[in-house]
């Protein structure tokens, strides 16, 4: 695992551990602030820091060109994601009714409204940025945290799997 990785892996951690947002509260209130009007999801070369490696990969982004991301376990109908996850793992939400899949993104895409937001679903699962994530780079896939495991979403709609260096459980899939 790179030390990158490790170092913002465990200064998520320790906030997380400490009741402390810092950079995540900062990073996530931006991100949830202003929701995208369009929601449009699109396709970017992202690299993915998974265990030692950093590989650049085609996955789905928001409208700010970060990786988006489900939480395994997660459902409208059996919410992991609520209350202090969304500091380290900001809702994907909208303010549009009719999210749109870019070119190349295959699945039904949804609007999940709950909470005074509308969070966007693909295949029926809500959709999430990672605090820890800048623009080309995702640093959460394969993150083991609030009761499932994080992984980036493929153009097919799915997950990425997990890699055999990844940090993160089984997939639930």
């Amino acid at each position: 695992m790179t030390r990158t990785r490790l170092t913002l892996i465990a200064a998520a951690v320790a906030a997380i551990g400490s009741g402390t947002a810092g950079m995540a509260v900062q990073s996530a209130s931006a991100a949830t602030a202003r929701p995208a009007s369009g929601a449009t999801l699109t396709l970017a070369s992202v690299k993915v820091a998974s265990g030692t490696t950093n590989k650049a990969h085609k996955l789905i982004v928001n409208s700010k060109g970060l990786a988006v991301y489900l939480l395994t376990g997660d459902s409208p109908s059996h919410p992991l994601c609520k209350g202090n996850c969304l500091t380290y793992w900001p809702a994907v939400t909208t303010t549009s009714s009719k999210p749109t899949l870019g070119a190349g993104i295959t699945g039904k895409i949804g609007v999940w409204k709950h909470n005074k937001i509308n969070q966007v679903t693909l295949n029926g699962h809500p959709l999430y940025t990672f605090a820890q994530d800048s623009k080309g780079a995702a640093l959460g896939q394969g993150v083991k945290s609030f009761g499932g495991v994080w992984y980036v979403m493929q153009p097919s709609g799915t997950p990425m799997a997990k890699s055999k260096s990844s940090t993160g459980g089984g997939s639930g899939w």
